[in-house]
């Protein structure tokens, strides 16, 4: 059987070699299954469409899109060329997302939405207005079809619009490309450039205003300088943070990198005492689920992903406030957390684990 998974979203996040790729693990486990599976990438370079093949049984179709900020618009023939069977769409509040279901309807091909939010969280109120007017257009469209949300935030979001029967499939890890270390904390940090006589903070995610990266280095200031902090992203306020490094007290004990490869990143996951996210929005959070597969705490500001990942004071922990992360992090983190942790990634957020259940769901919802 030929699935497609299809991205519409043409921003800049989760750049492949440099990110734990939903797209590549889910297609990873499919094909154990015996899934052939085409991943579809909007490309709004102006290139001609291309492809890869990064293993057999795998092919990323970088398809050609005209876009309207983060949306692609994209030809949709090449799912009938390649004779594919069940289309996995990221619908989200996609504009597109609509003219894809009317063209697999047509043909005859299985389509299902995985949604990881609902509204927009947006500050921009023109903005937001809109999204919003997308959103409920898309909500129509989730009410006929097998919509499968990534948190329980979503299923819930989802059913007081009146959407029912959402089921909730978490984003797993493809834990068949993740290396673990093999030497201690001390070692790691030698090896790294990174201070063995200090706590150690880690901060991943892009440098964008609703990542919060500057949250980390007021963390930093007010634990003090028995702490360090690790910083890896890059993005749009990359300038504003090495000079807010610069200028901030703390520029020794603050260590920035732009880009670590994905195949390294475990490395500093394992070297780190503590994981921060400060997102409030975060829809769920590829890098949580990184830091605990290598027993690394996390300490995160509430929000959907991390409410659905983090057991509060069992395997990490999920605050209210920067404060009370700070609270948390100076009271001492017990090495059981990220044990705990680490076990429970490796039961409930893997692909394969993922995969079955989506498996089983189409198949359950073409059978009706």
């Amino acid at each position: 059987m030929n699935w497609a998974i299809l991205e519409l979203y043409c921003g800049g996040s989760g750049k492949l070699g440099f990110y734990n790729s939903q797209e590549l693990g889910l297609a990873r486990a499919l094909k154990k299954s015996g899934m052939q599976v085409t991943i579809v990438y909007p490309d709004k370079s102006g290139n001609p469409d291309w492809e890869e093949s990064p293993e057999e049984g795998i092919t990323i179709l970088h398809k050609a899109c005209r876009a309207l900020g983060v949306h692609g618009f994209y030809n949709l023939d090449f799912l009938t060329e390649r004779k594919i069977d069940v289309v996995h769409l990221d619908s989200d509040n996609q504009m597109y997302a609509p003219t894809v279901v009317r063209f697999c309807e047509k043909h005859g091909i299985f389509c299902y939405h995985y949604i990881g939010t609902v509204y927009s969280d947006t500050e921009n109120g023109l903005k937001k207005q809109l999204m919003n007017l997308i959103s409920r257009r898309n909500i129509r469209m989730f009410r006929k079809m097998l919509t499968i949300g990534k948190t329980e935030a979503v299923r819930k979001a989802m059913e007081k619009s009146g959407v029912s029967g959402v089921q909730v499939v978490p984003v797993g890890l493809d834990t068949s490309v993740i290396q673990t270390a093999e030497v201690g904390k001390d070692e790691l940090r030698r090896m790294l450039g990174l201070p063995t006589d200090k706590k150690l903070l880690l901060f991943v995610g892009r440098l964008e205003s609703y990542k919060r990266p500057f949250a980390a280095l007021e963390l930093l200031e007010r634990l003090g300088s028995s702490y360090a902090l690790a910083i890896i992203g890059d993005g749009g306020l990359r300038e504003e943070l090495k000079e807010r490094i610069q200028k901030s007290g703390n520029a020794d004990n603050i260590f920035y990198f732009d880009r670590i490869p994905n195949t390294q990143m475990y490395q500093y996951y394992a070297a780190s005492d503590c994981y921060v996210n400060f997102n409030t929005h975060e829809i769920f959070g590829m890098s949580i689920l990184e830091a605990m597969y290598q027993g690394c705490p996390v300490v995160a500001r509430r929000a959907p992903g991390p409410e659905q990942i983090v057991e509060n004071g069992v395997s990490g922990y999920l605050c209210n406030s920067e404060e009370e992360m700070g609270r948390i992090i100076a009271g001492g983190i017990a090495p059981e957390i990220g044990q705990r942790a680490a076990e429970r990634i490796r039961k409930e957020f893997t692909w394969e684990s993922s995969a079955e259940k989506i498996q089983k769901l189409v198949r359950s919802r073409k059978e009706e």
